[in-house]
């Protein structure tokens, strides 16, 4: 491959990174402000994994859109069996359309890393906040989308290299 093309793919995976990561931090913000994840920067997500996966192909679309169908089937799942067996919604809508964005950036191969990655971080999390308070409440509520967001970036930033795109 010539430099100016490899330029020009370190390039775009640069901008797509810096994109990725301003609105995972805008969404991981909003959500532990407000325990919300905004239908519009969801779809800002959305439509930004799509064109990385078409830009960059580094997941192509297809295994774009088969890790967004991954990770929204897996987080509904969850939320289901959740209700059932407690009673009490643990999931929110949200969480499952995050999931189902970030598919998008990482393909169908990233996702059970991403969810490793949400999931032992937002564990870590509330056993910090236990110890800090002196007390476990299973009654606190837990933003899970910034969690996602560390795995979807952590995901994106580790699987897309300059190197894979030579």
């Amino acid at each position: 491959m010539s430099a100016v093309w490899l330029a020009s793919s370190v390039t775009m995976k640069t901008l797509f990174s810096g994109v990725l990561i301003i609105i995972v931090v805008t969404m991981a913000i909003i959500d532990f402000r407000e325990m919300i994840l905004p239908n519009g920067l969801n779809l800002v997500l959305a439509a930004a994994g799509a064109a990385q996966s078409v830009v960059i192909g580094d997941p192509g679309p297809i295994e774009a859109a088969l890790g967004a169908l991954l990770a929204f089937l897996l987080l509904w799942s969850v939320a289901v069996l959740f209700r059932r067996y407690r009673g009490i919604e643990g999931l929110g809508y949200g969480d499952l359309k995050f999931a189902a964005a970030a598919g998008l950036w990482i393909g169908w191969a990233g996702v059970a890393p991403m969810l490793l990655i949400a999931s032992c971080s937002a564990l870590l999390f509330v056993v910090l906040r236990a110890w800090r308070q002196q007390r476990f409440d299973v009654t606190l509520r837990l933003p899970f989308g910034p969690f996602l967001g560390l795995g979807a970036a952590t995901c994106w930033l580790t699987a897309v290299s300059p190197q894979s795109l030579s």
